[in-house]
């Protein structure tokens, strides 16, 4: 079965960079996302509850 995929677009607030993360999960009703890629700058944390986004430079959370 294809996984569902899609694109968060990132933008740290603090230091204005930008990129896009693809997301993916088993389909449109699954729980369980998994992080394909995260852009160059950017880096994730998962947790029990989810992913995570923070700036690399500055070290800000990041908001999708």
């Amino acid at each position: 079965m294809a996984r569902e995929h899609w694109i968060e677009n990132l933008m740290c607030r603090r230091c204005e960079k930008d990129g896009v993360a693809v997301l993916s999960a088993e389909d449109k009703l699954s729980w369980i996302v998994q992080v394909e890629s995260v852009p160059e700058g950017f880096r994730v944390i998962q947790s029990e509850y989810g992913s995570s986004f923070y700036c690399s430079s500055c070290d800000g959370p990041i908001e999708p």
